[in-house]
């Protein structure tokens, strides 16, 4: 089981028991206790647990901890998810990567899977990527600057210039997700991309954390039922229900 992995039990095991001994732990993961306690000790740098004699307890609102990626702040909610996102992108893919933190964490991530070709409105992610990746080709991106200078802005020609695009996959963000409008975004070109990626690939992944659920935007960029997969670090149930119930073909991807 890989390291991620183990995080992710483990704080479920602790969400739902509030405590518990390494002994417990080594149990519940089929690891040794040695292994339990070096995750610990990882996880209570980060906020997550405060250790105990002989165990931990749960810390309480581990979703306000934060990490860094190539000088931007990612919550942990969002690093959860994009582990999980990355599973699903493989050497050789051609992809579409859209804008956003949630994508920025993504890049980061997928930088090193070998031979991988990018199509990306996300200019930050151009800046990590363009050193490992097979190509990338920067459609118009929103006006960003980087540390290193570079910046885009919007392309009033997208349409056309986009039109015939084929990707395998296509990981894409945005400000709100909701059972009735779906995805929604704050601005145009947002909304252009995420209407189109349904012509581009029929494998399309909309990374949602659980600070977007229930959440609407200005625009609406896609009904449920344009998506194929909803990755999202949320894992209650009662919560999914209501996406599935509305769009049963989804497939959904959580802890």
């Amino acid at each position: 089981m890989l390291k991620h992995d183990r995080f992710i039990k483990l704080r479920e095991y602790l969400s739902t028991n509030n405590a518990a001994s390494t002994r417990e732990l080594s149990d519940y993961l089929g690891v040794s206790v040695v292994t339990v306690r070096k995750d610990l000790d990882e996880i209570e740098q980060l906020g997550f647990v405060k250790r105990t004699h002989g165990g931990a307890i749960l810390v309480e609102a581990p979703q306000k901890i934060e990490i860094r990626h190539s000088g931007v702040t990612i919550p942990a909610r969002i690093d959860i998810l994009t582990e999980l996102a990355k599973a699903y992108v493989c050497p050789g893919d051609f992809i579409f990567l859209g804008s956003g933190k949630t994508c920025l964490s993504l890049a980061e991530k997928i930088k090193e899977v070998e031979g991988i070709s990018v199509i990306t409105n996300n200019v930050s992610a151009v800046t990590i990527l363009k050193p490992y990746v097979e190509d990338i080709i920067l459609l118009g991106g929103e006006i960003i600057m980087t540390p290193d200078g570079l910046c885009a802005t919007s392309d009033s020609n997208l349409k056309a210039t986009t039109s015939g695009i084929f990707v395998g996959k296509a990981f894409s963000s945005g400000v709100g997700i909701d059972p009735d409008t779906g995805l929604t975004v704050n601005n145009m070109l947002s909304t252009y991309v995420s209407r189109a990626i349904p012509q581009w690939t029929s494998d399309w992944y909309v990374m949602a954390d659980s600070s977007k659920f229930g959440v609407r935007a200005f625009y609406q960029a896609a009904e449920l039922g344009k998506m194929r997969h909803l990755v999202t670090d949320v894992s209650d149930e009662s919560i999914l229900k209501k996406y599935r119930d509305k769009a049963p073909e989804l497939d959904i991807v959580h802890p």
